[in-house]
């Protein structure tokens, strides 16, 4: 077994994506030495947006090289998404005082994309197969 394999065993992530979370470690680190925390924070935020942005113009492609893409940023947003929602969560928390707005929007960041996901997971296809015969 490669090194890379018992990596992704052990760790259930990546080497791309342990490297993509040791960059962002770095890039805050560097922010809170030299007292930009905030505008690294706002520029890590505003790629996270521009990846998202880019995964969904890629996702109506069904096959391809752009599809390829597309799965790659979607597995890249998935992974970097609770880091994101933590540091817009810090930001916002630097501007509104108010505790409970601030919880409403850590739990609406947190749950939100779930919630979501449950609502409209595959409403279009309509044929689910079940697990179990029907008694009746």
């Amino acid at each position: 077994m490669k090194w890379q394999q018992r990596v992704q065993v052990t760790t259930g992530l990546s080497c791309w994506q342990i490297m993509l979370h040791l960059l962002v470690v770095c890039a805050l680190l560097v922010g809170w030495k030299t007292a930009t925390l905030i505008h690294v924070g706002i520029g890590l935020c505003l790629v996270y947006v521009a990846t998202v942005v880019v995964m969904f113009a890629l996702q109506p492609f069904r096959s391809g090289r752009l599809r390829d893409i597309a799965d790659f940023l979607e597995e890249l947003t998935t992974t970097w998404y609770f880091g994101s929602a933590m540091i817009a969560l810090w930001l916002l928390s630097r501007v509104v005082e108010n505790k409970f707005l601030l919880a409403g929007a850590g739990i609406a960041m947190i749950a939100g994309p779930i919630i979501y996901s449950l609502l409209v997971k595959d409403k279009a296809s309509g044929d689910f197969a079940t697990k179990h015969p029907i008694r009746r």
